[in-house]
């Protein structure tokens, strides 16, 4: 019998977090698992946490006969090489991918989404990036490496099998509450405000370069409508002739394209005209000698805004000003209580 409608991986991650409380919120029985358990915060009421990880091949099988849930939501994932390896971000994020997905083959779970990223298309390819479903890799990185193999491995298995039904979402930069990634440009550019701090901006190619954001919850109605696409057509609806790698994904768009400059201006605007916090102008400071600077980075929003159609709904995500809105009062709450 089974003991949750819905496991989600790499629940102490912010994305998985919001998709939990907005599914646990209406009502449906979730089950979030992941190497910690993360603080109260993160897991909200009505989610209940099981440690697993899913390199560990033997886990991964045991959590999901014990849960059998009807939908997985693959979110964990290894995104930065800050006191790792190469090697153990491959393992996690190909290897761990591989042992869900055969883990919900076996148990017969009925639904696996996977998180893919636009970084599956590599620093070289040319924006926007098609909705043809195809990995074209084109150089980059570990990460960008590894989520290309995520990619391909999950549209592997549509090809291959009936069950689970997949589908994979590649997520563009996601912000909102919940986000403590003081790296990533717009909740870094919040606290550095309220410290009154100024924000940086990387010179060159990295500050020009344009890159699209979309507000968490947006990315959460886009994950779990690809999970309703699953489960009414299959994975049969994605195979092709020409080979066994099923177009099972797709590209989330956020709409927006910025550069960082516009971004920082964007936050600090908010935090004047809507909190009446003034916080210094930002400072340039140089890139990094010697290191490739990808270019802009973004989706196209075609097949995204076709299922949404499919399903009888309308793919709007807010803007980015609305959405840095809706995320400011979060980070004042936990802010000041010392995060």
């Amino acid at each position: 019998m089974a003991t949750a409608e819905v496991l989600i991986t790499g629940i102490s991650g912010f994305i998985a977090g919001n998709l939990a409380q907005t599914l646990a919120d209406e009502g449906w029985k979730v089950v979030g698992v992941g190497r910690r358990e993360p603080g109260s915060d993160t897991l909200k009421s009505g989610v209940r946490f099981l440690p697993c990880d899913i390199t560990d091949e033997v886990q991964v099988r045991a959590v999901l006969d014990a849960v059998m849930p009807h939908t997985v939501y693959h979110l964990a994932a290894h995104s930065t090489l800050t006191g790792s390896t190469a090697a153990q971000m491959l393992r996690v994020n190909v290897g761990g991918t591989t042992n869900v997905l055969e883990a919900c083959r076996v148990a017969g779970v009925a639904v696996c989404v996977v998180a893919s990223s636009d970084k599956q298309y590599g620093a070289l390819a040319v924006p926007p990036y098609s909705d043809d479903d195809a990995t074209a890799f084109g150089n980059g990185g570990v990460y960008e490496l590894s989520k290309a193999q995520q990619d391909q491995t999950a549209r592997l298995f549509a090809g291959l099998y009936d069950t689970p039904a997949v589908r994979v979402g590649r997520l563009a930069n996601i912000y909102g509450p919940g986000d403590m990634q003081w790296t990533r440009i717009i909740p870094g550019t919040i606290r550095r405000t309220l410290r009154a701090e100024p924000p940086r901006i990387t010179s060159g190619r990295a500050g020009e370069a344009l890159r699209e954001y979309l507000h968490v919850a947006d990315a959460v109605s886009a994950l779990r409508l690809l999970a309703e696409d699953a489960a009414l057509s299959g994975n049969a609806s994605c195979r092709v002739s020409e080979g066994k790698i099923a177009r099972a994904a797709v590209n989330i768009a956020g709409g927006a394209r910025m550069a960082a400059g516009t971004v920082i201006e964007t936050v600090q605007a908010v935090l004047r005209e809507e909190f009446g916090i003034v916080g210094p102008e930002p400072v340039t400071q140089p890139g990094a000698v010697g290191v490739f600077e990808p270019g802009s980075q973004f989706n196209d929003a075609v097949k995204i805004t076709a299922l949404f159609r499919k399903h009888g709904l309308v793919y709007s995500p807010r803007s980015v000003t609305d959405g840095i809105r809706e995320t400011i009062p979060w980070y004042l709450d936990h802010l000041r209580t010392g995060v």
